[in-house]
């Protein structure tokens, strides 16, 4: 009995271990067609992250053409030679330099992003605002933000007569190939108070990115010809989800390129202009002793009058405080009369009362006496 017992659980434990291998084989099998596939026609190629890193010449784009889906990366050559970067892209950047080479290799091999930050002090304004925007317009370049300040304060009030220090902010682009040209310029709008300038070099991360690009395209590349012969509905899900992931890659690193490339060809320039006005020192005077002291007499007969004059309005308008002041003071003084003069009445109405009641008590006393004399003498 326990040997058909053991018999039995063999046979269902084989059951279940054929039952996993067919479950297994099914759920790879897509898997494995693609990575079957993958493997032809692509011999060495590594995985995509290892490329990263890895030092790699850059080839130009300038003449090609991408399409992918709802990305559009176009670099169209012009008549005289150069590119207009970015057409369809709808980068508000690229609509301001239709006119200009954006060829960052003949602009600037190496990939370095210039910048520069300056502050300058002017006397006169609103002309050296004009003549920056010229100057700016003259080198081909654009504003990419800008802010205006008066200088005022922040009160409702207008005063025409307050003093008010205007500042105007302001971050431009240029052509890297007249940075330098037109720093120089705008440095001379006025008095030039500060100048920072410094240099990014994008070079390795640019070659990185263009690497690591040209893999993504393969396996694009690759999952495409695989989309075509794909016969199976799941496997062709699973390959355009694998595509759809190269591709959104494939847009971020352009992305980043085309970034790359717009810092390189349009340097950075951070303008504040500050306006000033010019200090007119006026001359030293000693005066003499008798200026000093008809000033002297001058100055204590403006303080007297100023005190009378003070005095008076000031009178004017405490008079009517004055009055009930004097009101109330002749009230009270009345007042304490009256409870004076009552209170002296009483003591008079007193007073004679005890006189009358004394002068009763002698009488009655004269009586008693004379009345006892006549007893006696009766007597």
């Amino acid at each position: 009995m326990k040997k058909n017992n053991r018999n039995y659980t063999k046979a269902a434990a084989v059951f279940l271990v054929c039952v996993a291998l067919l479950t297994s084989c099914g759920a790879s099998k897509t898997s494995e067609y693609i990575a079957t596939n993958e493997t032809k026609g692509i011999a060495g190629t590594r995985n995509i992250d290892s490329y990263k890193g890895d030092n790699a010449s850059d080839e130009a784009y300038a003449g090609d053409s991408y399409d992918y889906g709802d990305y559009d990366y176009e670099y169209a050559a012009e008549e005289n030679g150069g590119t207009v970067y970015g057409e369809g892209t709808g980068d508000p950047t690229t609509e301001k330099v239709q006119n200009t080479d954006i060829n960052t290799e003949s602009i600037n091999p190496e990939m370095l992003i210039y910048s520069c930050t300056m502050g300058i002090d002017v006397l006169d304004f609103e002309p050296s605002i004009d003549n920056f925007k010229a100057m700016l317009k003259q080198y081909q370049g654009f504003v990419e933000s800008e802010d205006f300040n008066d200088g005022g304060n922040q009160s409702r009030w207008y005063d025409e007569k307050a003093e008010k220090w205007s500042t105007y902010r302001a971050t431009v682009r240029v052509p890297s190939r007249v940075y330098d040209d037109f720093c120089n310029e705008v440095a001379e709008l006025g008095d030039l108070r500060s100048k920072n300038a410094s240099t990014e070099n994008v070079s390795q991360e640019y070659s990185d990115l263009s690497t690591t690009l040209k893999i993504y395209e393969q396996k694009e590349n690759r999952y495409l010809e695989l989309l075509a012969k794909a016969q199976d509905e799941v496997n062709a899900v699973a390959i355009e989800e694998k595509l759809t992931g190269v591709q959104v890659e494939i847009a971020k690193l352009k992305t980043r390129m085309n970034q790359i490339k717009t810092d390189v060809a349009y340097s950075y320039v951070y303008v504040t202009i500050n306006e000033v006005k010019e200090y007119h020192a006026e001359p030293v005077h000693t005066d003499t002793f008798g200026e000093r002291l008809s000033n002297t007499l001058k100055d204590a007969g403006k303080g007297f009058l100023n005190f009378l004059e003070n005095l008076l309005f000031f009178l004017i308008y405490a008079l009517p405080y004055l009055i009930l002041f004097g009101l109330g003071i002749f009230l009270f003084v009345k007042i304490v009369k009256a409870l004076a003069n009552a209170g002296r009445k009483r003591k008079e109405k007193k007073a004679a009362k005890m006189a009358e009641r004394m002068k009763e008590a002698e009488k009655i006393k004269a009586e008693n006496t004379d009345k006892v004399m006549k007893d006696t003498e009766d007597k």
